[in-house]
């Protein structure tokens, strides 16, 4: 439930009173006027924590006119304070309080309003909080202040109880110049300190709100109409609809039903208890809705295609009868005139094309409707009957791509973005090359000299040819077999590029990267990349700890670009001069999405220093990846994203270790470089949607499906279970490989473009490299992998 809003304007630190006592501003907000607040479900806001950017001034005004109670400390003369509640009051009805300290003298302009005085010792003033108290709970009612009542009277400030065709006139006005989700807020702001507003403002206001889905708020607003409104069937059908569209399922039923009691025949309000019914998987409840309503309303397409969707949906023996019915209005809607330019006609006519297989024409005629206006929430209706019916069988792969791409091309064309990258229906896999451990550089240092030995094992000499050139002829013998495209590869390097991230070291994998993108065809950006521990530098540390990714992210930005990297690490702000500060290492992860696939890369090294080897992620930037799939997921969720993917350096889970032969305590391998915290990553990415997850650093492969359950999930699992991939050491020499470990990489074909239950939907290949002169790169695996 959204808090009630209390603004407070009052003079900051400690000022002198008129008598010359100090008295603690700061002291008497943060003790007294905010927890009393606070315990009283109001969000309570002073200026001064005002944190999102933007004019002070501007911030200062928006809260005055929108929030719904303010509180005024006039104690002493103070300029802002005065000047502020003149504006308070001359701007809003809403409630105001007025405090001071005890002894204050008042201007003659305030002096006949009530003012609640409190003690200098304001912490021991058991009768003003107690007042204070009451006085929030009756002031957030509309009230009565001079400056409003004089404006009132001129007309200024209408207020439907004395003029209600004024305060209509002002409305209207104000609606008409409202294009923004913040203008219409402030609106709402406006109109709710009126009682009695009329209905049909009400209705109009929260159907702009609709239309920039403000659906919460929107709901809100039509609360507002009761208990006027309480036999009004289109009140509540509008505000049970606003509620399920929320996600308040039970509330918007609740309010629908209330409809269908006032009016058992109103097929609107049929369909959408039908659509709450489907998006609750009661589908033989939806279809009994959809098929009454069609009854009623013969000549609706929505109820017609709806009808059709969920026969499928709730019987699928009746397939047949379902194409028949979406046949007959495919040609009802293409050969009518009169329904050319009506965008809800196209979607309709855009489902039927799909279900009956004529991807073409459905994208034709989805793009005909968002062209003719067709908004995000039409849009996603018809995006999320094909999803479901893509889930129930029908063209599943498709079905999930093309529901993608009108989520989004609506939504663009709402943002006023002209086009997005159109959807081609194809069964065209998307590859994954997983390298991992490069391992450019020497074996160590030894005071600060480097050792001659190279931890990487592919010198190019006579006999031996550099590890771009014997990748690239993989990849592209790959691509070869499976069809594809360039457009649909990408690359993923799990860390540990280098091997003790000294700028020449990083220079050499820039170099390399650089000729394997070349020799395929690939851009830069269809790299992944992600840093491992020897990929930090672990001289830093001793002089400066910040600067242990100095190297690793100047290499990166060299290799992706200055613009393209700001994209791809959205959350890196340093500008990488010497004296800024520098990036916290959970802020360092990259987001992309290539193909059916959304890549989150993250920094498994948070400590990662001269004296600490393992692995850590932590809350905060999980919590920080959450957000940005949040913000940016392209239809509000992970199906929507296609295909999750998480890379990191670190290993989640322990490996198989040889144990000698007498299980002694000294025989036992205690492996502790693994992610420290790796059950909560493991279950919030679960959460999250991921279905992947790659990672290197141990030399060695491994591959395991896993989820983390909780408690409260004993009867149903809310996440997935996660594709966990080990990359063994794509080019470590010799030395950093255990016996019997032979040089690694992996290719992983993504099968399906959505994660079903039961379908095929990743094939992971291991291949592998002998350590002995003439060796090549053979098979050594191959699975595939159900949803």
């Amino acid at each position: 439930m959204k808090l009630k809003t209390l603004f407070v304007i009052m003079p900051f630190g400690i000022r002198p009173l008129e008598d010359g006592t100090e008295h603690d501003f700061d002291a008497f907000y943060l003790r007294i006027l905010k927890p009393i607040a606070q315990d009283a479900g109001f969000d309570v806001l002073r200026v001064d924590e005002v944190v999102q950017a933007g004019n002070v001034t501007h911030q200062a005004m928006q809260s005055l006119y929108q929030a719904d109670l303010v509180v005024a400390d006039v104690s002493v003369p103070n300029s802002n304070v005065y000047y502020e509640l003149g504006v308070r009051q001359a701007l809003s009805s809403g409630g105001t309080i007025l405090v001071a300290a005890a002894g204050t003298i008042l201007p003659f302009d305030i002096s006949n309003q009530r003012i609640h005085f409190y003690e200098r010792d304001f912490a021991a003033d058991t009768v003003f909080a107690e007042r204070y108290r009451d006085a929030l709970g009756v002031s957030f009612r509309p009230a009565n202040n001079p400056v409003h009542n004089a404006l009132s009277a001129l007309g200024v400030a209408p207020d439907p109880q004395s003029s209600r065709a004024a305060f209509e006139r002002e409305f209207d006005a104000k609606l008409s110049r409202a294009d923004r989700d913040e203008q219409l807020v402030a609106l709402w702001s406006w109109t709710r300190q009126f009682p009695n507003v009329p209905t049909s403002a009400l209705l109009a206001l929260a159907e702009r709100l609709a239309k920039v889905e403000d659906w919460a708020r929107a709901a809100e607003v039509l609360q507002a109409a009761f208990p006027a409104a309480q036999g009004d069937y289109e009140v509540h059908r509008q505000r049970g609809f606003y509620l399920r569209m929320s996600g308040d399922f039970q509330g918007g039923a609740d309010e629908l039903e209330q409809a269908l009691r006032l009016n058992p025949n109103d097929p609107e309000t049929l369909g959408i208890l039908g659509g709450t019914a489907k998006r609750q998987n009661r589908y033989a409840d939806a279809l009994d809705y959809y098929s009454r309503a069609s009854r009623i309303a013969p000549g609706s397409l929505y109820l017609r295609v709806a009808y059709a969707g969920m026969l499928i949906l709730s019987e699928p023996a009746r397939l047949a009868e379902a194409q028949r019915l979406y046949d007959e209005l495919r040609t009802f809607v293409d050969d009518t005139e009169t329904l050319v330019g009506d965008y809800w006609a196209d979607l309709v006519s855009a489902e039927a094309h799909f279900v009956l297989g004529d991807f073409d024409s459905g994208i034709r005629r989805a793009e005909d409707a968002i062209r003719n206006g067709a908004s995000p929430a039409a849009a996603g209706s018809t995006a999320e009957q094909i999803r479901m019916l893509g889930a129930a069988g029908v063209h599943p792969a498709e079905a999930a791509e093309f529901a993608r791409w009108l989520t989004q091309a609506a939504r663009a064309r709402a943002r006023g973005v002209a086009t997005v990258e159109p959807f081609a229906p194809s069964r065209r896999p998307h590859l994954i090359f997983h390298i991992s451990d490069v391992h450019f550089g020497p074996s160590g240092l030894k005071d600060s000299t480097p050792a001659v030995a190279s931890m990487h094992r592919f010198n190019p000499d006579q006999n031996t040819l550099p590890l771009y050139e014997e990748l690239a002829d993989e990849f592209l013998a790959a691509m070869k077999r499976e069809k594809c495209a360039a457009r649909d590869v990408t690359i993923v390097v799990s860390g540990d590029m280098a091997y003790t991230g000294q700028p020449a070291e990083l220079a050499m994998v820039h170099d390399f990267l650089a000729a394997l993108c070349a020799a395929v065809g690939l851009d830069h950006g269809q790299v992944v990349l992600v840093p491992g521990n020897h990929d930090i530098d672990w001289t830093a540390p001793k002089h400066d700890l910040g600067r242990r990714f100095d190297n690793y992210l100047s290499f990166v930005r060299k290799f992706y670009g200055k613009q393209r990297f700001q994209e791809l690490f959205p959350l890196v702000t340093w500008n990488f001069e010497i004296g800024d500060e520098r990036p916290e290492p959970n802020q360092l992860i990259y987001f992309s999405r290539q193909g059916p696939c959304t890549f989150v890369g993250l920094n498994s090294c948070i400590f990662e220093d001269d004296q600490n080897h393992y692995g850590y992620v932590g809350l905060r930037q999980l919590n920080a990846v959450q957000k940005w799939l949040r913000d940016n997921a392209a239809g509000g969720d992970a199906d929507d994203d296609g295909i999750r993917v998480a890379v990191m350096h670190h290993h989640l889970h322990p490996y198989p270790e040889a144990l000698g032969p007498a299980r002694t305590a000294s025989n036992i391998v205690t492996d502790m470089s693994t992610v420290r915290d790796a059950g909560i990553v493991e279950q919030r990415l679960s959460r999250m949607g991921f279905s992947l997850l790659l990672h290197g650093h141990k030399h060695k492969p491994q591959l395991r499906e896993t989820s983390v359950l909780n408690r409260e999930e004993s009867t149903v699992h809310v996440g997935r279970s996660l594709i966990v991939s080990g990359c063994g050491s794509t080019g470590v020499a010799e030395s950093g490989l255990e016996h019997n470990q032979s040089n690694h990489f992996a290719i992983l074909k993504v099968l399906r473009n959505r994660r079903e239950p039961g379908a095929d939907f990743l094939q992971v290949e291991w291949r592998e490299m002998a350590l002995q002169a003439g060796a090549e790169w053979v098979s050594s695996a191959r699975w595939i992998i159900k949803g």
